[in-house]
């Protein structure tokens, strides 16, 4: 029990290598993003635990198929004995008739098998299936073997075949609460159905539910926040983004800085100064859209710069790449640029954001020290440093090294591979939609060279917020982000239609809107520690942290609320390596 009472013991058997291999990237992937303190008790280890090693526990995940066949019948004893007295099990092993019976015991007698292409969500609501609506269907890439369960007293199905039969199921088992995910893990390979396409919160909230309490995890807090691309201000000189700080959103602006204007640097810079926004450099321009003869801004401001001469002479100038070749400006021309993007930043009176928002994502490799200096260290854009944003290479950045048919990556929160100083946090859909344009919410539906003839704003809204419920369901952020010249097509009030659609559609759920660079520096934290041991005695909850964090981040500690669960968050101070946090009772 090295991890305490209130961590997590997975059961895997390390002999069966082609199941337990899954896991690797289904569940331990997951327990690691979700911020869990784990060990494992592994049946190919001849090395054996003793009895306090195994019990007792929060909870006991039975990570692949396979995994319980080989405990010995004391160990699943004490293991099935600790549940019942509280601890929580949760079962991705589809082989439970090879279990020991004791463990056996804690599930229903009579299970099925089946073959599904297709499951669907229960009708009766739950803390776990929350955010799906009742009936909706999970259409799989290819059909699974799934075990089902009987209608049975005590256990509420939660996700079922086509005709009926559980095949995700919670119930009791004395004072211990079971899941069992009968999809086994292979439910979340990338080939079958896969993290971060909507039932991500299917697994940790089986988790925080499951548990015995209190439990504690380092993950990521509900927050919601936005990012916009291609940024000059608008016609309004940045007053959509007042709309989203009404209710606490506040974006980061990857600023296209040769094509503001007075007053749009000065909107800036009350925008900075009232924290409503973060800025990022995005790149000096980049005003192709002008030329085409069906852009029409809603307006223009007098004193905003036509660099394009009406459109005659568009042009896109980066900070450290040639978009054409792909190589590196030359060092001399890069370090030029940093000093213009300075004084341009400097004369406004504004600080560039911890962010690292490029357009198209490109960052030549002699732009990265220079970015460090300035204390640049998160890249936002779902791509790899080095290159042209097509042709993305094959690099799994944690948690889950989703690659889209697109070729891009969804949610990463990542260390650069080349280089430890720069740190991704992205949260992108792009692996979950048709196209790499899928987080743009307005793409397609304004009248932006083209698009759309119309404003098509209960679509936008329906996406931001659809969006934004993967990234919640994910434990990732939720985003609001689009191309900022498709904000310059539309009125304010339509934009303000569209926010406000969204927040209305959040209803429900838990949420923290924030500001995005306050989100990346928590994802950083968060990265960069672990909770690796918790502990409940008289006194309270012991936690024991480990890492290098430069600021207070967050611990969040669930509780059980009737059939559901509620968190609360305590901040812990910035970490030097080792902390322990006493909660008391």
């Amino acid at each position: 029990m090295s991890a305490g009472n209130r961590s997590v013991l997975a059961i895997i058997d390390s002999r069966k290598l082609p199941d337990r291999l899954g896991a690797d990237h289904t569940i331990f992937a997951a327990l690691k993003h979700f911020g869990i303190p784990c060990e494992v008790l592994d049946g190919g280890d001849y090395m054996g635990a003793i009895p306090e090693y195994i019990a007792p526990r929060a909870l006991y995940v039975i990570a692949h198929d396979g995994a319980a066949e080989w405990l010995k019948p004391e160990v699943a004893a004490r293991i099935a004995e600790a549940v019942k007295q509280g601890a929580g099990l949760i079962c991705f092993d589809r082989r439970v008739d090879e279990w020991p019976s004791d463990l056996r015991g804690l599930l229903p007698t009579d299970v099925g098998q089946a073959r599904v292409g297709t499951l669907s969500i229960a009708e009766q609501p739950s803390f776990v299936t929350h955010g799906h609506e009742p009936g909706a269907e999970l259409e799989l890439e290819q059909e699974i073997a799934v075990v089902t369960l009987p209608s049975s007293a005590g256990w509420q199905p939660l996700v079922t075949t086509g005709d009926g039969q559980a095949v995700i199921a919670s119930g009791a088992a004395g004072e211990g609460r079971v899941v069992l995910f009968g999809a086994g893990e292979q439910l979340y390979a990338e080939g079958v159905f896969g993290h971060v396409r909507g039932i991500d919160g299917l697994m940790w909230r089986s988790i925080v539910w499951a548990a015995a309490k209190p439990f504690p995890m380092r993950c990521i807090p509900p927050y919601v926040t936005a990012r916009m691309d291609d940024c000059n201000g608008t016609w309004n000189a940045f007053d959509y983004v007042r709309v989203m700080n009404r209710y606490g959103i506040g974006p980061n602006l990857g600023l296209f800085i040769d094509e503001m204007g007075p007053t749009d640097w000065a909107a800036a810079k009350r925008l900075y100064d009232a924290g409503g926004a973060d800025f990022s450099m995005h790149a000096f321009r980049d005003d192709f859209y002008t030329a085409r003869p069906n852009y029409t801004p809603y307006a223009v401001l007098p004193d905003k710069p036509d660099l394009s001469n009406g459109g005659t002479q568009v042009a896109f100038e980066g900070l450290s790449m040639d978009h054409h070749t792909g190589l590196d400006l030359p060092l001399e021309t890069i370090q030029r640029n940093f000093r213009r993007m300075d004084e341009a930043f400097s004369r406004a009176g504004i600080q560039h954001s911890r962010v690292l928002n490029s357009h198209f994502g490109e960052v030549g490799w002699g732009a990265v020290p220079l970015f460090l200096e300035r204390g640049v260290d998160m890249p936002t854009n779902n791509t790899a440093f080095g290159q042209l944003y097509g042709n993305q290479p094959v690099w799994h950045p944690k948690p889950y090294g989703i690659r889209g048919l697109s070729g891009r990556y969804g949610v990463t929160i990542d260390r650069c591979p080349q280089h430890p100083g720069m740190t991704f946090v992205a949260m992108s859909v792009s692996h979950a939609r048709k196209t790499h344009m899928g987080l743009d919410i307005l793409s397609g539906r304004v009248p932006f060279i083209g698009e759309s003839e119309t404003p098509k704003l209960d679509e936008a809204a329906a996406a931001g917020i659809a969006n934004i419920k993967l990234g919640l369901d994910a434990l990732a952020y939720g985003m609001l982000f689009t191309h900022e010249e498709r904000i310059n097509v539309i009125s304010l009030e339509d934009w303000e239609y569209v926010v406000n659609s969204i927040v209305k559609g959040l209803d429900g759920w838990e949420v923290e809107y924030a500001e995005r660079e306050h989100v990346g520096v928590t994802c950083k934290r968060l990265f960069d520690s672990a909770l690796v041991r918790a502990n409940l005695t008289e006194q309270g909850l012991h936690c024991v942290l480990c890492g290098q964090t430069d600021g207070p981040s967050p611990l969040t500690i669930w509780e059980n609320d009737g059939e559901g669960c509620t968190r609360r968050v305590v901040e812990v101070d910035a970490l030097e390596g080792y902390a322990e946090v006493q909660l008391g009772r």
